[in-house]
């Protein structure tokens, strides 16, 4: 009686052990650890270089279709010569075509000469909603297959996000993204495919957007507009992109505002006093020399790394500016900014009366270094035509 006892139990436990593990699949509902671990194989890393041997930045990619075909955001393969696109399981393609663009929506897709790839189920945008969990995979900071998790925070309109465009849809999410995260795959509790990650906005936590992967799908039916140079000799680095660099140049030392009595008014002093006292775009624009750096709003890089941009950059030191390290020695100030898609507006003020005297944008898709980077090559065409002996343009 006593052994017939124990084999009821000893059934009952195994009954409850198999309810246990088929429920979950039957209801297909999966844990974070298989979700992201079924998904992960359907995600690529992006190495992009701006010659076949020049490694420029990484992104990330979503296989559409098995036969090789991905998705990723189109704004990192702008400027880009080459491509070479890696798998976790450690395949590697280095010949890559371009397809079909949606520049609209910041999307481009991609083919490579594989088949059997593993492609991601699709989520109806539709029925998401809200509060729902969501996971993204993506190659943030150069770290290949992150992942972080959050919620689903909106699904609005591109009208309503600042830089984001208009006439399309956007969702809006919690889970951490970085520079690198440009192209990762939105997933839901389910393991289907969500969006890709286009952008995001400071003045918040966590404030990241992604395109509805379902609106952008078609484009993997697009026949190919070109081929990339081969790849083959990019090489990852793993060097964190967020990093501060160092300053590369000397910082001017503070001068005296004004000269002591009996000294006679040096005739740099002069000249800067004529500048500050200027209200002529023109004038200030060919004849400033000091130039301080405001990047409070920049957001993924700070002042001393765009110092060092500055100073990498042959063109602008051929201008005559000298970077100082505090505002009250400076005849102008440059303010970066920062709005969406990793892109950098950027701004020349005249410091004594505000004036803005040249504006304009760089972007950074892969990290602040290349952000910084842009805006240096940015701002010196606009101050080039002013700093040589040329009459400066009205």
């Amino acid at each position: 009686m006593r052994s017939t006892r124990l084999g009821f139990v000893r059934l009952l436990t195994a009954v409850f052990g198999l309810f246990v593990t088929l429920v979950p699949a039957i209801l297909g509902q999966h844990g974070p650890e298989q979700i992201v671990e079924k998904a992960a194989p359907a995600v690529a890393l992006l190495l992009i270089g701006k010659s076949p041997t020049e490694l420029d930045g990484i992104a990330s990619a979503m296989v559409a279709r098995e036969n090789g075909v991905l998705l990723t955001a189109y704004h990192v393969l702008k400027g880009a010569k080459a491509l070479q696109v890696r798998f976790k399981n450690g395949e590697v393609f280095d010949n890559v075509s371009l397809l079909g663009v949606d520049s609209r929506r910041d999307i481009a897709a991609i083919r490579i000469s594989a088949s059997g790839l593993q492609a991601l189920p699709i989520a109806s945008a539709s029925q998401a909603k809200p509060g729902e969990s969501v996971f993204l995979i993506s190659h943030a900071a150069a770290l290949p297959w992150t992942v972080s998790s959050g919620s689903l925070s909106a699904y609005r309109l591109a009208d309503e996000v600042p830089g984001a465009g208009s006439g399309y849809r956007l969702f809006q999410f919690t889970a951490r993204a970085s520079p690198g995260s440009s192209g990762g795959v939105l997933i839901d509790s389910e393991g289907r495919a969500l969006g890709l990650v286009v952008g995001a906005l400071e003045g918040g936590q966590n404030l990241n957007f992604a395109v509805p992967v379902e609106s952008v799908i078609g484009l993997a039916e697009a026949p190919e507009a070109l081929a990339f140079d081969s790849g083959a000799q990019l090489e990852l680095s793993l060097s964190q992109p967020a990093v501060q660099e160092p300053v590369a140049m000397i910082l001017e030392k503070p001068r005296p505002a004004a000269p002591r009595e009996g000294e006679e008014t040096a005739s740099d002093d002069f000249e800067r006093s004529e500048v500050l006292k200027s209200k002529d775009k023109s004038f200030i624009l060919a004849n400033f020399r000091t130039l301080w750096v405001d990047t409070k709003d920049a957001q993924f890089f700070g002042a001393q790394q765009m110092q060092a941009a500055l100073g990498r950059d042959k063109n602008f030191l051929t201008l005559g500016v000298t970077i100082v390290d505090t505002p009250s020695i400076a005849d102008v100030v440059l303010e970066i900014g920062y709005t969406f898609a990793w892109d950098y507006p950027f701004s020349l003020k005249h410091v004594n009366s505000g004036i803005v005297l040249v504006s304009g944008k760089g972007s950074g898709p892969f990290s602040g270094a290349a952000g910084a980077a842009s805006v240096a090559r940015e701002l010196t065409k606009l101050l080039k035509p002013y700093r040589t002996k040329k009459q400066p343009p009205s």
